[in-house]
């Protein structure tokens, strides 16, 4: 396990994205991933893999409780969270709570949002 190293992983319709931080908050690695047709349990074993070879202490996800992500997402984050290493800490946001986080910057949409964490990771600009 790396200590430090944080995962945040989100599940959508045609597979997931995720980013991995070292302890620095530097971005080591990051991606999109299509799974094609979108499977849970073929998401898990891509997931797995990038989980296995980072080995992080800690897991982001989305709080889906009170979200409009299909039930097939929803499921995919309930197994992510089933499946994942003794000694990985797991936190869960809200669409809500980050919202409201880059609200205090003077971003208010997704859009927004995306820009800041471009100024932040000029490295993820492209990705806009």
């Amino acid at each position: 396990m790396n200590e430090g190293t944080l995962i945040a992983i989100h599940p959508n319709t045609t597979g997931f994205g995720y980013v991995i931080l070292n302890e620095k908050g530097e971005i080591l690695d990051s991606g999109i991933t299509t799974i094609r047709p979108a499977k849970n349990d073929k998401c898990l074993e891509k997931i797995n893999e990038v989980v296995c070879y980072y080995q992080p202490s800690i897991l982001i996800l989305e709080d889906y409780e009170n979200s409009i992500k299909s039930d097939r997402v929803k499921e995919l984050i309930k197994r992510i969270c089933n499946c994942v290493t003794a000694g990985i800490k797991i936190f869960k946001y809200s669409r809500d709570q980050v919202k409201d986080t880059f609200e205090l910057f003077g971003a208010r949409n997704k859009y927004e949002i995306s820009q800041k964490i471009s100024e932040i990771y000029p490295e993820l600009k492209t990705k806009l």
